[in-house]
């Protein structure tokens, strides 16, 4: 058996669907449903859900198919009975692997127009409490569960999910450098417990090695915060303009600039790496710029002024050496 879940926007468009209200052929036998009548017409049915759906959830339902393998089709022929309880231990399995089917609405339908029988089942999201459904992962969830009542029925399953389930064990062991051996699932070989078990001290000595390189970037990240901060603040008290401020970083292998919300930054190279901080973000002190700003004010004032007072001399040195102006006593 294999599982796929997919979300679903429209509930009755799901439920006319898999219902198989305009096409008979394919079935739509109601198998098992929760919060639902099952032996109810469709209309009723659909009433029930829509009742229970909200509208704040854009995400109605969560749409589960579980297909039988080809494998089993004479095997499910000669024991029909095999299939009713196949889906009632993928209900039990789908529980244990976290997916609530008690507190919200579901249908299950059976689909028989395809060389395999298959089901079709609508999960609201909306619980009956009004909250909503946890569906994280839902689709892993449901393949597990598939393949775990698989299991138990003897029936073929997707071997690629429990090769993908014991690969995913295998990265979590060397991921944390620890293995709980009882959680394991069945398929693991005692020789690939035992190999797990032995990495555990390598992976840990992997992670301590991984912890103390995060430790030195992030240290060294603060100290270029740092120096970054303190030079800006060092120059902006010296400067006499902007962009006397703007070439002193520079200097210093700083850009002083400001970004498109006007924000003052200052960026800098870390190898090949460009970095740009927000001198604001750095607890840098602004209003340092503010006073740069009115000492260059001040002397663009004083300078305005000196002009002024050359501009008026040279006036008054032309008066005098003008042509004809003679005094009489």
């Amino acid at each position: 058996m294999l599982a796929t879940a997919s979300q679903t926007r429209s509930l009755v468009g799901s439920f006319y669907y898999d219902r198989a209200l305009n096409q008979k052929i394919k079935g739509g036998h109601v198998v098992a449903t929760n919060g639902i009548p099952q032996y109810a017409s469709a209309a009723v049915q659909l009433a029930y859900m829509q009742a229970y759906c909200s509208e704040k959830y854009e995400v109605k339902a969560i749409n589960i198919v579980l297909s039988h393998s080809s494998k089993d089709k004479e095997l499910l022929a000669a024991h029909p009975e095999r299939k009713n309880r196949y889906v009632n231990d993928f209900l039990d399995e789908c529980k244990k692997n976290g997916i609530d089917l008690t507190n919200a609405a579901w249908i299950m339908m059976e689909h028989v127009n395809t060389d395999c029988d298959h089901y079709h089942m609508i999960l609201l999201t909306t619980k009956f409490d009004g909250s909503r459904l946890d569906t994280g992962f839902i689709g892993k969830r449901a393949a597990k569960a598939a393949m775990a009542a698989s299991k138990k029925n003897g029936l073929h399953f997707a071997e690629g999910l429990e090769k993908r389930e014991q690969a995913r064990l295998r990265h979590i062991a060397k991921a944390s450098g620890e293995l709980n051996i009882s959680s394991t699932p069945v398929g693991l070989s005692s020789k690939d417990l035992e190999k797990l078990g032995k990495v555990s001290e390598e992976n840990k000595s992997i992670k301590r090695r991984a912890d103390a390189r995060r430790a030195k970037s992030v240290e060294e990240a603060n100290k270029r915060r740092n120096w970054v901060k303190e030079t800006f603040e060092r120059l902006a008290r010296e400067a006499s303009s902007l962009d006397d401020l703007s070439t002193s970083m520079y200097g210093e292998g700083i850009t002083f600039g400001q970004d498109e919300k006007e924000n003052y930054t200052a960026t800098i190279m870390v190898g090949e790496r460009q970095v740009t901080y927000k001198l604001g973000r750095l607890d840098a002190n602004l209003s340092l710029i503010d006073e740069v700003k009115k000492r260059e004010e001040a002397d663009k004032k004083a300078k305005e002024m000196e002009k002024k007072k050359q501009e008026e001399k040279r006036k008054r040195e032309e008066e005098q050496r003008r042509p004809g102006r003679s005094f009489h006593l």
